[in-house]
């Protein structure tokens, strides 16, 4: 691999990785079309961890409270409606988090075989754009989250480790069936990612160490990690406005051109 592949690989996972358009399916296509994928387990190790680190910076301060929260409940006798609000939340993720964990543990080799497969991607892409067009027909209106929400939109989250299943199209679509209103939706999407995204980082960092790193490409990988960090921060930002905005929906367009695309070419 070299440098220029690297920025491409990792301007690719920054844009894809939040936007409701699956990273996963389009790193599928794009190494398809184009021979880009890395045979390197090391390079996906720093892609996932600069997108680690694009969520955590972008949500540092609800993180700390989250952190904070249920210590000062549990061990410090506080009983304020924040670290009660937080505390809740905290429980919440760790709720919805146990359904991806278990896909990933018990159904690794069924996923890693879904990768090769350009038919099966297209086939994904085509419902995550149903579900973005569902969403024109969500009436989102509440700001508190229920044990509900955290094991459903979980499920969700889950179910997007197949290719061609935006994570975070599934995730916010899903709080927003649930009624949860778009802005609540965003932040528990990505606040319930970091633990799925996190783990799948030393899953892989574990792969890497095993199979020895080629130390040597490291300045190679470096630009595609810094590129996949700005960019994925630049997705965070753009995506929350068009969430707020009201105009999630509008994602299946792009999605669905995309399927019908890697469709054919599947077929080619």
């Amino acid at each position: 691999m070299d440098i220029l592949q690297s920025i491409i690989l990792g301007l690719i996972q920054g844009l894809t990785e939040f936007l409701p358009i699956s990273s996963s399916g389009h790193l599928v296509l794009g190494g398809a079309l184009f021979d880009l994928e890395s045979e390197d387990i090391t390079f996906e190790v720093f892609l996932h961890f600069a997108t680690f680190l694009a969520v955590f910076v972008f949500f540092f301060r609800q993180i700390l409270k989250i952190i904070i929260s249920p210590v000062r409940y549990v061990f410090a006798g506080s009983r304020g409606n924040e670290d009660l609000y937080w505390s809740k939340y905290a429980l919440l993720i760790a709720i919805g988090t146990i359904p991806a964990v278990i896909v990933g543990l018990f159904m690794k080799d069924q996923i890693e075989r879904a990768f090769s497969s350009v038919f099966l991607t297209g086939l994904m892409l085509l419902v995550t754009t149903a579900v973005l067009f569902l969403t024109l027909l969500a009436r989102p209106h509440r700001s508190d989250l229920k044990a509900r929400d955290g094991i459903l939109v979980g499920i969700a989250q889950a179910v997007a480790i197949l290719p061609g299943i935006s994570r975070s199209g599934s995730t916010i679509s899903t709080a927003m069936f649930l009624g949860v209103d778009k802005k609540t939706a965003f932040n528990f999407s990505f606040l319930l990612s970091l633990p799925a995204i996190f783990g799948a980082f030393l899953l892989q960092l574990k792969d890497a160490l095993d199979a020895s790193i080629q130390w040597g490409e490291i300045l190679t990988y470096i630009p595609g990690m810094v590129v996949a960090l700005v960019s994925g921060y630049v997705s965070l930002i753009v995506l929350r406005r068009i969430v707020i905005a009201g105009k999630f929906a509008y994602f299946g367009i792009y999605t669905l051109i995309i399927a019908i695309l890697a469709i054919i070419f599947s077929h080619a």
